[in-house]
């Protein structure tokens, strides 16, 4: 089953430099595998750890950004490749076996949601995370974009007068092509403007109420292609669920 999951690696060398990686996941990649010369696994290396380096640091490479990971194999079941996902929050390496770690595959989180049954009976309300960092849809983007790479949030509601109105991500802002991948002063200190979040943020916003089910937002995320939902009351904002929220709720 895992070998039905899994696609094909885009994989980074242990020596690679961060420029070249800042270009790989310009492409939509939120984390990636890093592999040494025989193309063993060791490790990952995730798009928030690697916003903190500046761009003109072009001779650092990604050895001191690696984070260790769990490895499944063409054994495993989707559960079990759900239980490392569950701990680690990015995508999950396949490798030959438990002995040889050369790498043969990756499945990443969309993919796995698809291959996991989710309990109606489980609430939003016991998974979600109360705790929201939000921004407001007049903060520029550079903002919002330093914030990601400090607290590693890959995506933030957004809020309007206590109202959600949109959410803006990572790769919302990559798309738009309204800033580097570098850092930039929040002041607007030179290099580029910085639009308004309300000019990329991603509207309407797709959302789960804290009485529904895992299941529904499972099936929410898989329609809509998307890795998180904000849960409301009405229009008022009170959590946000993700796919490992979902995950976790399973095993």
């Amino acid at each position: 089953m895992t070998l039905q999951l899994m696609s094909s690696p885009v994989t980074v060398r242990e020596d690679a430099y961060v420029t070249h990686v800042r270009q790989l996941m310009r492409d939509g990649h939120r984390s990636l595998p890093v592999v040494d010369s025989q193309s063993r696994v060791k490790g990952m290396v995730i798009l928030t750890d690697i916003l903190k380096v500046t761009s003109t640091k072009s001779d650092v490479t990604v050895i001191g950004y690696v984070r260790e990971t769990g490895l499944a194999n063409s054994d495993f079941a989707p559960l079990d490749v759900a239980r490392i996902f569950a701990t680690t929050g990015f995508d999950v390496p396949v490798v030959k076996s438990h002995e040889d770690h050369t790498i043969v595959g990756v499945i990443d989180s969309a993919l796995l949601l698809n291959a996991l049954s989710f309990n109606k009976k489980i609430s939003i309300d016991a998974v979600m995370t109360r705790a929201v960092r939000t921004c407001d849809a007049t903060d520029p983007v550079s903002k919002v974009w330093l914030n990601m790479a400090q607290y590693g949030f890959s995506g933030y509601p957004v809020v309007k007068n206590r109202r959600l109105i949109g959410i803006i991500t990572l790769q919302d802002i990559l798309k738009a092509g309204h800033i580097r991948l570098e850092r930039e002063d929040e002041r607007g200190s030179g290099r580029v403007h910085s639009p308004a979040v309300e000019k990329v943020m991603r509207t309407p916003v797709i959302t789960v109420e804290s009485d529904s089910s895992i299941w529904e937002a499972a099936n929410l995320m898989k329609q809509y292609a998307v890795g998180r939902l904000p849960v409301v009351e009405a229009t008022k904002l009170i959590g946000i669920v993700d796919r490992q929220d979902l995950v976790r709720a399973i095993i």
